[in-house]
């Protein structure tokens, strides 16, 4: 009898352990439940570039799509020239247009072809021939014998990777010297030289038949 009523209480203690944790995880799951589930933030729409036009004048628009200019409907090739009473240049590396609306002594108007921006005007055209030239000027004007000095200069006309040469005047005669070096991106050169004949040493740069001024540099 004893062991009966023993089991009953154990029933009635273990009915009710589970019926408190039921009410226990009850609230915990309604609270998840409530809780919203996070939201992906839409990604804001990417403004589409806007349209560039150049106005070069006499009522004439020239439009630019996907980095070309258009003039009549058709692209302008970088180095292309369009002269059928609208003078129309486009630069070689694509990234200028030159205009010109009127004859006479109208400048060539210059424009940044990606902004459509004015760059300002020029007189000559920019297809003219420019006549080649060197500059040249020593880093110093008197040095020990073998001591290092750079010449550096600009060529103008000369095309980019051009070599440049070093010539020294010697009992009247120019001569070519085992120095050289070449025009960069920019038109500029930089030359280290070194020099062992004492005394003023008249010297020139060279390439093609481009000559810079002569410069002296005294070796002591």
């Amino acid at each position: 009898m004893r062991h009966t009523t023993h089991r009953r209480s154990a029933l009635r203690t273990a009915t009710i352990s589970v019926a408190v944790g039921a009410a226990l995880l009850a609230p915990a799951a309604a609270a998840l439940a409530s809780t919203p589930a996070p939201q992906r933030v839409a990604a804001a729409p990417t403004a589409a570039p806007k349209p560039v036009k150049i106005d070069i004048g006499a009522g004439v628009t020239v439009p630019v799509k996907g980095g070309k200019p258009y003039y009549k409907g058709k692209a302008l090739k970088p180095g292309q020239t369009v002269n059928d009473g609208i003078y129309l240049h486009l630069s070689a590396d694509g990234k200028k247009l030159y205009s010109k609306t009127q004859g006479g002594g109208t400048p060539y108007a210059i424009w940044d072809v990606k902004t459509g921006k004015s760059l300002g005007t020029q007189k000559a055209s920019p297809t003219a021939k420019v006549k080649a030239a060197l500059t040249a000027k020593p880093s110093a004007t008197s040095v020990k014998a073998w001591q290092e000095l750079r010449v550096s200069g600009k060529a103008t006309g000369i095309k980019a990777g051009s070599k440049v040469g070093l010539q020294q005047k010697q009992r009247g005669t120019w001569k070519t010297l085992p120095a050289s070096t070449t025009v960069n991106k920019s038109g500029a050169y930089t030359l280290r030289v070194k020099l062992g004949l004492k005394g003023t040493n008249e010297l020139r740069m060279k390439s093609g038949a481009t000559l810079s001024p002569v410069f002296k540099v005294t070796v002591r």
